[in-house]
């Protein structure tokens, strides 16, 4: 019996190629796209959970006020972990942690490394960082040590076992550190929120010897010695923070105290920045998930529709298996085999469509996945579970359908299938996803690329960004005056960060006014060609100077007049000044006193999410990166004179850079990586409605034929034909427009409050999706529309 269905069911599927292509072409699709996003979803939702002690590691962040201005940061000083640690019981043991950027020499090869991890000793107790070799306990268990990656022991000594050579490293500083190797780590997880490539004992750095509150550099983990100590854990650091014990200085309402995140939370649901890469976003996981879903249904209502359509067909053939004594149950299990048929075939060439698109969809979600990811029982189990499912949602309906036909009926050929409003909903329900996923595209795509063009108030175009050590620094007025005798280069400046992100966090006050009230800023050190090469515009005031440089290491100037200050116009009112009244006013940022020389207007330093803050710009010696802004055309030439400058004044420093619009770049990485994601899906819902309207409007067509070969005797044209034909199927999409429109304003508007500067969600975003939906829909549905109204007429009514 089995075999004979299996036998109806290939035949019935082969018989009618068209729907049958068309059926697996969709289902295929739909599920190689939802493949790929559960694979990204898994990915994400999975950050972090291979560690052993997941459910009892937690993250420190750190929280303070000053005269009512709330700040958060992921965060801390290097007090914390060992205050904490002695002050609480439910405390196991804690490690801190803190990223560095430097240039190893490995015999005469040099290699610029961008993930150098300092950490402490508990490292490797507390984290599921598997040592390859070495000795877990010991390998950071005192100063000058360091774990290689796996990598990382391979690029620098090949096949040769590394444990016991020695590293020269230089991280900024003016001499160089010899590191000996005591271990190799495996390569870090994809789904780590720390990232290293090298690991060095934290006891190495001199921030190690003291323990402070407020040196907040560090990145603090704890291992709690049960999960359910986080939450008495945490009621009792607040009130700890605010005793004489914690010895934090905070006086009147400001206060300093720390928040917990569970390990788990961290990658999406934490408050603050991530530390070693930027967070991921809950939000978009949610919004992938049902793109995932959405673009499955779209298939399956194409199934749906086009079974339903067909029913008519098998009427009698469904009634005369009845009469020979077929049960309900029976033909149901056989159109059951069918849609496992479809679906199977469907599966197979999904995985196959998936595994040949996953390079790209790497390139799309900017991840590494590979077909090897797939290769385990869970992942196989979950492929198999997803296509039963869709095989019962897709032919679940249309089998019930047909099994419940009744037998005289069905030979007489009076079926009353009641099954087109159905049909009608499914089409308004799939055009609604597909306009609903247009209008989005627009939408996020028209705030990325208002992003990419708003004015900053600096200039980013052309402008080069080089890291720079302690060594560096030092020959600062050497390469600066070397690089501008390039024509091509235009200014150079020193800065401890560059304009794009700037993350140093300060307090000021008024020297009028008493210290504790004290005003949050944010601070970046520059030097006097900063305002020149960014192209910041002056409101008030005049730049920094040589001269202003120079007297900050003056001991003969006066100590409460040392410093020159440039305020923004944010900063300015902060203090309760105008641009015009802030000019020669004394302030102290920091414990650095002086006076304001100059107020900038404001300019983006941070991410458009947030609004622009206060920002002091001063000068103390040194600085973390070159800006060198290039001008005109030659930029290739540009760099390799650079470069040949570079090597000739610093021979043992990589010539390393990157573009500002980069960093600016890697600000909206959540936010790009979800507008190709949104292009690309909204494509292929557009191309999946598409696919079933026209398989349906074929065969909606094939059932007229006699009327439109009678309408044409009787002397219709081929336009009133093709808008006969037509006009249903576009009313559909008219509606689920209707229904769509709303629902995408909503998620668009609620999606934009999460940016402090942001477009309007205009008329014509709407106007434009309908008339895509529309359009498309009418492009589809006319190509069958006008091939039946240019058949000839005599042919039609012989075909009948």
């Amino acid at each position: 019996m089995l075999t004979n269905y299996l036998n109806i069911a290939w035949r019935n599927l082969v018989r009618h190629k068209t729907n049958t292509g068309i059926n697996v072409i969709g289902l295929a699709m739909g599920l190689a796209a939802c493949l790929l996003l559960v694979t990204y979803l898994k990915h994400e939702l999975s950050y972090d959970a291979f560690h052993a002690n997941a459910n009892r590691l937690v993250r420190v962040t750190m929280e303070y006020s000053a005269d009512g201005q709330v700040g958060k940061v992921p965060t801390t000083g290097t007090k914390v972990a060992p205050e904490l640690g002695r002050q609480f019981s439910e405390i196991e043991s804690g490690v801190r942690l803190i990223n560095a950027e430097g240039v190893v020499q490995v015999g005469d090869k040099q290699f610029s490394e961008k993930a150098l991890l300092y950490a402490d000793s508990a490292f490797f107790s507390l984290f599921t960082f598997p040592l390859l070799k070495g000795n877990a306990q010991q390998a950071l268990a005192g100063p000058n040590l360091v774990v290689l990656s796996e990598a990382t022991a391979a690029k620098y000594f090949g096949t040769q076992n590394p444990v016991g050579k020695v590293l020269k490293v230089n991280t900024g500083g003016p001499a160089d550190k010899y590191f000996t190797v005591t271990g190799v780590v495996a390569n870090c997880p994809a789904n780590s929120q720390i990232k290293y490539d090298l690991v060095a004992s934290f006891t190495t750095l001199r921030a190690s010897k003291t323990e402070e509150w407020w040196s907040a550099n560090y990145g603090t983990y704890l291992l709690l010695r049960s999960p359910e100590a986080l939450a008495p854990l945490q009621a009792k650091i607040g009130p700890f923070m605010k005793s004489p014990a914690a010895a934090t200085e905070m006086t009147g309402g400001d206060y300093l105290t720390y928040n917990l995140e569970p390990i788990r939370r961290v990658h999406l649901q934490s408050e603050v920045g991530g530390l070693f890469e930027p967070n991921g976003d809950l939000t978009y996981v949610y919004v992938f998930g049902i793109i995932s879903l959405l673009i499955l249904l779209i298939a399956c209502v194409n199934y749906i529709n086009l079974a339903t359509a067909r029913a008519v067909e098998r009427a009698q053939e469904v009634g005369v298996r009845k009469v020979l004594g077929a049960e309900q149950s029976q033909l149901f299990g056989q159109f059951m085999g069918e849609s496992l048929l479809v679906t199977g075939a469907a599966l197979g060439l999904g995985l196959l469509l998936a595994g040949l698109l996953l390079p790209l969809f790497n390139d799309l979600s900017d991840r590494r996945f590979t077909v090897a990811g797939w290769l385990n029982p869970g992942w196989v189990g979950l492929v198999l579970g997803i296509g039963l499912v869709v095989a019962l949602v897709a032919g679940g309906y249309p089998a019930l359908l047909l099994a419940r036909f009744r037998p005289m009926q069905a030979l007489q050929g009076r079926m009353a299938l009641g099954g087109n409003s159905l049909r009608r909903g499914l089409i308004v329900f799939q055009f609604a996803i597909t306009a609903f996923l247009i209008v989005s595209t627009l939408v996020v795509r028209n705030q990325l690329s208002f992003i990419q063009t708003k004015k900053l108030g600096y200039n980013r175009d052309r402008v080069l960004v080089l890291p720079a050590t302690q060594q560096v620094a030092d020959k600062i007025s050497t390469l600066k005056s070397e690089f501008k005798r390039n024509a091509g280069v235009a200014q150079v400046s020193l800065a401890y960060e560059s304009p794009v992100f700037v993350n140093g966090g300060y307090s000021m006050h008024r020297a009028d006014r008493p210290e504790s009230q004290n005003k949050l800023v944010t601070g970046l050190v520059i030097d006097a060609d900063f305002i020149k090469t960014m192209g910041i515009r002056l409101l008030t005031g005049e730049d920094l100077t040589t001269a202003d440089m120079a007297r900050v290491n003056d001991l003969a100037v006066d100590s409460l007049d040392r410093f020159r200050f440039i305020l923004n116009e944010a900063g300015a009112r902060a203090m309760g000044w105008t641009p015009q009244t802030a000019l020669g006013q004394a302030m102290n940022v920091n414990g650095r006193a002086g006076k304001v020389k100059a107020v900038v207007a404001d300019f983006h330093f941070a991410s458009l999410k947030q609004q622009i803050g206060p920002l002091v710009l001063f000068h103390q010696g040194g600085g973390n990166v070159i800006l060198v802004k290039t001008g005109g055309g030659q930029l290739p030439e540009t760099l390799a004179a650079l470069e040949r400058t570079w090597k000739q004044l610093l021979p043992n420093q990589p010539f390393a850079y990157q573009f500002m619009d980069q960093e600016f770049n890697s600000l909206y990485t959540s936010e790009l990586r979800t507008g190709r994601i949104f292009s690309v899906f909204a494509f292929l819902s557009i191309f999946l409605g598409c696919l079933g309207l026209f398989g349906l409007s074929a065969y909606t067509t094939a059932q007229r034929t006699k009327e439109i070969g009678v309408r044409k005797v009787l002397g219709a044209s081929v336009m009133s034909i093709v808008t006969l034909l037509s006009k249903d199927f576009l009313t559909l999409v008219g509606i689920a427009f209707v229904v769509a429109a709303p629902l995408a304003w909503w998620a668009m508007h609620r999606w934009l409050q999460d940016f402090a500067y942001r477009v309007d969600i205009a008329w014509w975003v709407f106007a434009l999706a309908g008339v895509l939906a529309v359009g498309i829909a009418l492009l589809t549905v006319s190509f069958q529309s006008v091939k039946a109204a240019l058949m000839n007429p005599v042919k039609s009514l012989r075909s009948e």
